[in-house]
C-alpha cells in the first residue's frame, strides 16, 4: 500500500512538473492555445486520453518533446484501464456470479491461501465435494477454489445473512490471526484460528486450533501403545515434543498395573516449570502410577536407555534435527526398530508423522466429533450433579476436561475390545465396547472407575491443581485429588458416567 502510494504522489509531481514547464515554454513563445494554465490541462487530458481535438498545439520544441511524452502516456493509461478493468471482472465479479450461483452449499472461507490453508481445503473437499473454497488473499496453490482479492471483514459484512459459512485464519503470524479472527466473530459464523492463544474471554464461535494440538491428537490415535511397550523414548521436548508429551501422558491412561515410563531428552526445562504439579506427581515411587524421566544429558550419553526402548519419537521442532538425530541412532546405537520420526515436509525413504496433510484435517482441526462426545459427556455428568452446568456455561478449563475426557474413549473401547489396533471410533465398536462393559461391571467396578480416577487426576495436575480440604478453583484446589482409595462411594459412582457415554454416542 505504501509502495503504491509513492509511486501515485511521484506520478503526480511528475505530471505537475511537465504541465508548469509546458505553460511556460508555450506561453512565453506566445502560442494563444497556452493562455493559461488551465489550457495547459486541457490540452494534456485530450493528448493522453487520445481525443486529440488538434486545437491546441505546442509550437515550441520543447513544448513539443513534452507533448510526444503525454502522447505516449495515453498507450499505457489505456492498458492500464483495461487491466483494472479486468481485474475488477476477474477478482471481483466473476467470483460473486460463482457464490451467488452457489449460496446453498456449504462455504469455507480462508483469509489466506498458504501450504496450511491448502491442505486444510483440500481434505474439506474431499469430505465434502459440494462445498465452496473461497481464498480471500494469497499465492494460488492449485487447489480448486473461488478466489477473491478482498478484506475479510468486507467480504464477510456482505454474505452476513448466508448460512453454512465457516472461517479459518491461518496465516504465518498467530497473533494477527487471532486479531483478524476476533473481529469475523461479530458476524456470528463459526471462526476457527490457529494461534497459540487461549483464554476464558474468548467468544463462543471462535475455536482455536494449534498445529502442535493436531499433531499429537493425530499421532496418539493412529500409533497407540500396544501392551508390550512400557519404556517410551522422547527426543526433544520444544512444541512439538511437549504437545506430544501432553497427550500421552493425558491419553495413555491405562489399566491398574499397566504403567508406562517416559524418558524425555533435550529441552525438558519449560515442561518441567510449566507442568511442575504432575511432574511432581508422576516422580514418586511410592504411588503405582506411569512415571515421567526427563534427563540432563544428551540421549547419544545414555546408550543402554536406548537399547531399552519399546519405543523412540523423534520430536524436535526442526525436520532437519530430528534427520541428524535419525541418522546417529541408525549408525551407532542398538535400538529396537521401533522409531517413529516427525517431519513437516516427507522425505522419500524414511517413514515419519505430521505432515501438513496428516494434521490439518476437518477431523483433527474442527474436532466436531470429539466436541460432541464433549457435550454429551458434560450432559451425562449433569444427570446426576447437584449443581448442573450447560456447556455453554463451562470455563475454558472444564471444557477442556470434557474434552480430554472424550479423547480417552478410544482407550477405553481398545481395552474393553482387546483390540490395541483400533485408530478411530465407530458407533459399532462403541455399542460392543458398552455390551462388553456392562457385562464386566459387576466384576471390574472399582477398575474402571479407578482408570478414569487416575485419568481426571492426571489432567487437573497437568493443570498444575493441588489438593485441599475445601475446593477454592482461583487458587486450583480440589478435595478430590486425592487416591482412589480414599474416595467416598458416592465420588467414586460419578466415575461411571465417562463410561456410560459408550452407549449413548452416535457417531
Amino acid at each position: 500500500m505504501k509502495k503504491n502510494t509513492k509511486i501515485l504522489a511521484g506520478a503526480g509531481a511528475l505530471y505537475l512538473l511537465l504541465l508548469g514547464l509546458l505553460y511556460h515554454t508555450e506561453h512565453a513563445a506566445g502560442n494563444p492555445g497556452f493562455a493559461s494554465f488551465g489550457d495547459t490541462i486541457w490540452y494534456s487530458l485530450v493528448t493522453m486520453t487520445t481525443v486529440g481535438y488538434g486545437d491546441v498545439t505546442p509550437v515550441t520544441a520543447g513544448g513539443k518533446l513534452i507533448g510526444i511524452f503525454f502522447a505516449l502516456c495515453s498507450i499505457g493509461i489505456l492498458t492500464a484501464l483495461i487491466g483494472i478493468g479486468l481485474r475488477v471482472i476477474g477478482s471481483r465479479l466473476i467470483p460473486q456470479l460463482r457464490l451467488v450461483s452457489r449460496r446453498r452449499r456449504p462455504w469455507y472461507i480462508f483469509d489466506e491461501e498458504n501450504a496450511d490453508s491448502a491442505a486444510l481445503a483440500t481434505a474439506i473437499r474431499q469430505e465434502i465435494p459440494n462445498g465452496v473454497i473461497l481464498f480471500l488473499s494469497g499465492e494460488e496453490s492449485g487447489v480448486e477454489a473461488v478466489r477473491m482479492q478482498i478484506p475479510p471483514e468486507l467480504f464477510l459484512d456482505k454474505f452476513r445473512g448466508q448460512e453454512s459459512i465457516t472461517c479459518f485464519f491461518m496465516g504465518g503470524d498467530p497473533w494477527r490471526n487471532l486479531s483478524q479472527a476476533l473481529k469475523a466473530t461479530k458476524t456470528g459464523f463459526p471462526v476457527y484460528c490457529m494461534s497459540e492463544a487461549d483464554g476464558e474471554d474468548i467468544p463462543r464461535n471462535l475455536h482455536l486450533f494449534q498445529r502442535e494440538d493436531a499433531l499429537s491428537r493425530f499421532y496418539w490415535q493412529t500409533h497407540p501403545l500396544m501392551k508390550e511397550e512400557a519404556e517410551v523414548v522422547l527426543i526433544g521436548c520444544g512444541s512439538f515434543g511437549s504437545a506430544l508429551l501432553e497427550r500421552a501422558l493425558l491419553t495413555n491412561v491405562f489399566e491398574r498395573g499397566r504403567y508406562i515410563r517416559y524418558h524425555v531428552f533435550r529441552d525438558t526445562a519449560q515442561f518441567q516449570a510449566l507442568h511442575h504439579e504432575l511432574c511432581l506427581a508422576l516422580s514418586r515411587e511410592d504411588v503405582p502410577d506411569d512415571r515421567v524421566f526427563f534427563h540432563g544429558e544428551d540421549w547419544t550419553a545414555a546408550p543402554e536407555r536406548i537399547r531399552q526402548a519399546d519405543r523412540i519419537i523423534l520430536c524436535a521442532d526442526s525436520d532437519e534435527e530430528n534427520l541428524a538425530q535419525l541418522e546417529l541412532l541408525k549408525r551407532w546405537f542398538v535400538h529396537p526398530g521401533r522409531v517413529h520420526v516427525r517431519l513437516s515436509e516427507p522425505v522419500p525413504g524414511i517413514e515419519s508423522f505430521g505432515g501438513r496433510e496428516e494434521i490439518l484435517t476437518p477431523e483433527f482441526v474442527l474436532k466436531d466429533a470429539v466436541n460432541r462426545q464433549a457435550v454429551l459427556m458434560n450432559e451425562l455428568y449433569n444427570a446426576g450433579a447437584e449443581h448442573p452446568t450447560a456447556w455453554r456455561d463451562l470455563s475454558a478449563f472444564h471444557r477442556q476436561s470434557n474434552i480430554a475426557a472424550a479423547d480417552h474413549l478410544l482407550v477405553k473401547v481398545r481395552y474393553l475390545l482387546d483390540d490395541e489396533r483400533l485408530t478411530a471410533l465407530t458407533e459399532a465398536d462403541c455399542r460392543r465396547a458398552y455390551a462388553r462393559y456392562r457385562e464386566l461391571y459387576p466384576e471390574r467396578e472399582e477398575l474402571f472407575q479407578e482408570m478414569e480416577h487416575r485419568r481426571w487426576m492426571r489432567f487437573s495436575q497437568m493443570y498444575n491443581w493441588t489438593y485441599a480440604p475445601v475446593r477454592d478453583n482461583s487458587q486450583r484446589l480440589h478435595p478430590l485429588l486425592i487416591p482412589f482409595e480414599a474416595l467416598p462411594p458416592a465420588e467414586k459412582k460419578k466415575d461411571d458416567f465417562a463410561w456410560e457415554l459408550l452407549g449413548k454416542l452416535e457417531l
